[in-house]
């Protein structure tokens, strides 16, 4: 063996180039296997990755140009002469559809420019768009993106997808591996790529609730699309990529920017001239559309009438339908439906310029509020307030007569101010930011409807006096419930008792102190009594006590069905005693304005109705309301006689002096409840009848401060109303009479003796049904000589005597120190009358 130096080194050496050999041998063994192993990976992600991509694929739903055409819309009312009045739109429902030929070339271009210049080149998918937001990612160090998406892609994301708000980097990936896709398959089945261009410009957000460009056009620049100018088209377009941040009225510096660019887009891709270029940017469009958006913001609540329609088309396609609330309120809000309205928008224009003008109430005003807020105290409790806590603070501190009722709005804030730092001050606390809100609702209150006789088309409704900031609150016409009073009595009491009860309007009822079965007392507005009084007068005068006998009369229970008749449907069983004759029940004015139409309908009630028809978005109808349901209520000579009656109301009763028109033939009735909490003025003249009621929102006498404003309300909008129509007196039927008969008896005149009363004549000219005319001759008036002596029945013996003229009638059971009675002192009792004086005889 060779242990010299040298074969020692050589081994070393062996041994060492072995170990780096065996050394470099392991790595390469182990870059080959991290080689195959990264292979053999890549080939697995690759295989998952294809895998993955043909899921996305396969999983993407079928797509045609239908599932990317709109299905919610605003619903339009139109009123009864065909005029657009209103829109009714929820959240992503402001649409209007329109066709690619009302859109304006230069509004197509606009978008195209600067959304997708190679829309009509590319087949769904912008390669180069892509090549170019990635380039232009990289050499921003990707501190800026490009959107790459074509305007095929943004109508599937819109439509499909609703909009591409996913929350996580693989539901984006997801989305955005399908949308491509289906923009391809979207393009292979649309042989015309402009219907994938006017279904876009029907779908994108454009800010303001505004979902495509109609809807947008309308609202900024209140116009219909086919209309838009290049500088306004622009705007539009502006707004797309960031309906927020580019809102031309919130941000219109922001939207101007982008406008801009949009504009020089148009003009590098040839699509409009300098000149036109020029012309747009030097457009001061923006003062336009704060103009526009400050009157449209000034009428953004719906109308009182457009209230009362929503809820009655509601109701309608929930009983006729069998709809859901839900359903019906989709429907009605994103349904795109048109309803066709019985409104007449000028006349409700001009009655609600008279309710509000400030001269028919005297200039009287108050202010009501609504306030509420919240606070947390330094124990971190949260706790509410309200007017109602705020009311019994401020009696305890000004006294039990404290009311929240205001001189003014700044009076009103004061006190307001006052209670909130009462309750900071007690509690510690804070109020919670956004929770402070006060209202302030203007008092007395009103309410108006007016209808059209024969059809039952109601024209105009208003439920309040004062701005009207929000849609759907109080309707004081249509839901407010309130004291009849003396308008209740021609339908509950009159019309029954002339209509099967045998009563004429000559027929007499005693004026005189009567009682309910309580032993509560009857009184008279004005607090007298005027004994013999005819139907006519008792109307025309509102006496009370009339009423409630004749009630008393022909029975409760007849009274009430023709009430319901009537189509009165508030009453309840707490209703059902006497005193409903004067107006105790609660009504809606639509209902007692709709019962009135009866008188002036010949008899007939027509229920009343806001809409004739109802289509959907296709043009079909849904909902037909042109039919009417009427009942013959009374018959025509009961109407007619009811008509003359009430006429005496406007010339010589309760509603005279209001100065009508001389060739204008009026009837109405006015009505006051218990304590004057309600005011009524309801009539006819024409083809229409107005009903107005005022009152405070809470129970609180009317004041006498603001005069008679329901009155003057219901003249002026009952003349306007029929300002194009013959209002002279109705034809009479043929079955009436005319008859001469005295105001005491109700009979037969007698010459000498009922026109010879030391009251005046007692005689008029009345009309009767044929065959309750009166046969025989007044028993009520006597003449009677009087010894001038003893004052007492002349005798043959007594020497001086005259004559004159009593009634017969005997008041021996009335205390004569309580009560006054209007005929007395004209009166004789038949036993007087067979006393004979005692000084001559």
């Amino acid at each position: 063996m060779n242990f010299s130096s040298d074969s020692i080194k050589q081994k070393q050496k062996m041994l060492s180039s072995h170990r780096i050999k065996m050394g470099t041998k392991a790595l390469v063994y182990t870059f080959k296997f991290i080689v195959i192993l990264f292979v053999f990976g890549a080939i697995s992600v690759g295989c998952m990755g294809a895998g993955a991509f043909t899921g996305l694929i396969e999983t993407a739903p079928d797509i045609t140009l239908n599932d990317v055409t709109p299905s919610q819309y605003k619903t339009t009312v139109y009123d009864h002469n065909g005029n657009q009045t209103e829109t009714l739109v929820a959240s992503g429902a402001n649409r209007i559809y329109v066709t690619i030929d009302e859109i304006p070339e230069c509004l197509q271009n606009a978008f195209i420019a600067i959304e997708d210049e190679r829309f009509y080149e590319h087949n769904g998918i912008d390669a180069k768009g892509i090549m170019r937001a990635v380039y232009q990612g990289v050499i921003s160090g990707f501190k800026s993106t490009q959107g790459a998406s074509t305007i095929t892609q943004q109508l599937i994301k819109n439509s499909v997808f609703s909009g591409g708000n996913e929350s996580s980097l693989s539901g984006k990936i997801k989305r955005k591996i399908q949308e491509q896709y289906l923009a391809l398959k979207l393009e292979e089945n649309v042989d015309n790529k402009k219907l994938i261009l006017e279904n876009y410009l029907n779908t994108i957000n454009l800010g303001n609730n505004n979902l495509g460009v109609q809807s947008a056009a309308r609202n900024y620049f209140n116009k219909d699309v086919s209309e838009l100018t290049i500088s306004e088209s622009s705007v539009i377009a502006a707004i797309t990529q960031n309906p927020s941040k580019y809102n031309p009225v919130r941000h219109p510096d922001k939207n101007a920017e982008r406008r801009n660019t949009v504009l020089k887009y148009m003009y590098e891709q040839k699509l409009i001239t300098k000149a036109e270029y020029d012309e747009a940017l030097a457009d001061d469009v923006y003062a336009r559309i704060q103009n526009i958006h400050s009157s449209a913001a000034a009428s953004k609540a719906y109308s009182y009438y457009t209230d009362a329609l929503v809820q009655d088309v509601m109701e309608d396609l929930m009983a006729q339908k069998g709809y859901t609330y839900t359903q019906a309120y989709n429907l009605v809000y994103r349904g795109g439906l048109s309803i066709y309205s019985c409104e007449d928008s000028e006349l409700q224009d001009y009655a609600e310029s008279v309710i509000n003008d400030p001269n028919i109430w005297n200039q009287y005003v108050s202010y009501a509020i609504t306030y509420r807020f919240q606070v947390r105290d330094q124990f971190d409790n949260l706790s509410s307030y309200t007017e109602s806590s705020m009311l019994k603070y401020l009696k305890e501190k000004y006294g039990s007569d404290f009311e929240l009722m205001f001189s003014s709005t700044e009076d009103a804030d004061k006190y307001a101010e006052e209670y909130k730092n009462h309750v900071l001050e007690q509690t510690g606390g804070e109020i919670i930011n956004g929770s402070e809100t006060i209202t302030y609702t203007m008092q007395p209150q009103t309410s108006l409807t007016v209808i059209e006789n024969g059809t039952g088309e109601v024209r105009v409704i208003i439920g309040g006096r004062g701005d009207k900031t929000e849609s759907l609150t109080l309707n004081r016409a249509t839901s407010s419930e309130r004291q009849a009073g003396s308008t209740i009595k021609p339908l509950i009491v009159y019309s029954p008792a002339l209509d099967i009860c045998g009563y004429s309007l000559a027929t007499v009822i005693d004026d005189v102190p009567y009682y309910y079965s309580t032993g509560q007392i009857i009184k008279n507005s004005d607090d007298k009594y005027k004994g013999y009084v005819t139907v006519r007068q008792a109307l025309a005068e509102s006496r009370n006590v009339p009423a409630v006998k004749t009630l008393n009369d022909i029975g409760i229970s007849t009274g009430i069905s023709y009430l319901k008749n009537y189509g009165i449907t508030t009453l309840t069983d707490a209703d059902n005693y006497l005193p409903i004759a004067l107006g105790t029940c609660s009504v809606t004015n639509l209902e007692m304005t709709a019962a009135y139409t009866t008188f002036a309908n010949k008899g007939v009630y027509v229920k009343p109705k806001l809409y004739t028809k109802v289509l959907d978005h296709d043009g079909n109808v849904i909902l037909d309301n042109t039919e009417n349901e009427s009942t013959q209520v009374i018959r025509e000579s009961t109407a007619w006689l009811m008509t003359s009656a009430l006429h005496t109301v406007v010339t010589s009763g309760t509603l005279r002096n209001l100065g009508f028109p001389t060739d204008m033939y009026v009837s109405g009735k006015s009505g006051t409840s218990q304590n004057d909490y309600d005011k009524w003025a309801i009539g006819f003249s024409g083809n229409y009848t107005v009903g107005v009621w005022a009152g405070y929102d809470s129970n609180k006498s009317f004041p006498k401060e603001a005069g008679f404003p329901y009155m003057r309300i219901w003249k002026e909008v009952l003349v306007e109303a029929n300002k194009d129509v013959d209002c002279s007196e109705p034809l009479k039927p043929t079955s009436i009479s005319a008859v001469k008969v005295c105001k005491d008896s109700g009979l037969l005149a007698v010459d000498g003796l009922c026109d010879s009363d030391p009251r005046g004549n007692r005689v008029e000219t009345e009309y009767f049904e044929s065959g309750t005319e009166p046969t025989t001759a007044c028993n009520v008036h006597t003449k009677v000589d009087i010894c001038a002596t003893s004052g007492e029945i002349a005798g043959n013996n007594c020497p001086s005597y005259s004559s004159v003229i009593r009634i017969i009638k005997d008041y021996s059971s009335f205390n004569k120190n309580s009560f006054t009675i209007g005929d007395e002192k004209y009166a004789i009792t038949e036993e007087y009358l067979n006393k004979k004086c005692e000084v001559h005889n």
